[in-house]
């Protein structure tokens, strides 16, 4: 029997090194003026007319942003590069599209500095919680827009209200503050069992540590995403919690002990 060889797949990256993960965020904008005039100053934005976008450019202003390849690494011939572009919706709303968890938090830290909050604030975010192959050979195409992710039923929409009221109930059959609060922490234990959605919705945050923690979760999501890829279908971020906990070393001081 003649064996063939199977054709060897790699991860699909971007440009500037990091894992291609599809994500939007949506943006509530209440002053389009304001918002065109930051776009129009800025030497890393450029309008498309042909399809009514701005793209974010990586050079300018942006950079300075590190990626695992960054500016200074990436062919001269191939720069620059678009790290995503800006969407007009209505004058109510814009979609920022990305090909990567990172360059939504660098997105979000680069222009929440540019861009005043109650001129335009993002409000949501849907993402791929999967990472893409491709054979070696081959240089995969990307889609025009992110549409075929997006704008279907498929997205599961992770509702802080509802969570809320999850925990409201679970509490509900306990009387004394330690008892509720275990019970919370192993109904949020149990609930991180489960595999994330291939596509979901979250609420964003902006204000005080909702970036770090925003960043935080993606990097966790990322991590399960790629333990899947490599073939580890039943990770779980229950899983990566625990691997967390064991690396903390056990000689952390107690605070309330000094």
């Amino acid at each position: 029997m003649i064996q063939v060889n199977k054709p060897e797949e790699r991860l699909i990256t971007n440009i500037t090194g990091e894992p291609y993960q599809p994500a939007r965020i949506y943006y509530q904008v209440s002053n389009k003026k304001t918002v065109l005039g930051v776009f129009k100053k800025l030497k890393c934005m450029d309008y498309d007319s042909s399809r009514d976008r701005w793209y974010w450019l990586y050079t300018a202003e942006s950079q300075k942003i590190i990626f695992d390849e960054s500016y200074n690494k990436i062919p001269k011939e191939m720069q620059p590069i678009a790290l995503g572009y800006f969407i007009f919706r209505s004058d109510e709303e814009m979609i920022l599209e990305v090909r990567s968890f990172q360059r939504v938090i660098e997105a979000i830290k680069f222009f929440n500095k540019r861009i005043n909050w109650r001129a335009a604030e993002p409000m949501r975010l849907r993402l791929v919680n999967k990472l893409f192959s491709t054979l070696e050979d081959e240089t995969p195409t990307p889609p025009k827009s992110f549409d075929e992710f997006f704008d279907n039923k498929n997205v599961f929409i992770q509702s802080i209200e509802a969570l809320e009221l999850e925990l409201m109930e679970v509490e509900s059959n306990y009387d004394n503050d330690e008892d509720k609060e275990k019970a919370v922490i192993e109904y949020m234990e149990e609930k991180s069992k489960y595999p994330l959605p291939e596509i979901e919705e979250i609420g964003l945050n902006i204000h005080g540590d909702g970036i770090s923690l925003l960043e935080m979760a993606l990097k966790m999501k990322n991590i399960e995403a790629l333990e899947h890829w490599k073939g580890n279908a039943n990770f779980t971020q229950y899983d990566l919690i625990q691997q967390m906990l064991a690396s903390m070393p056990d000689d952390i001081p107690n605070l309330e002990e000094q």
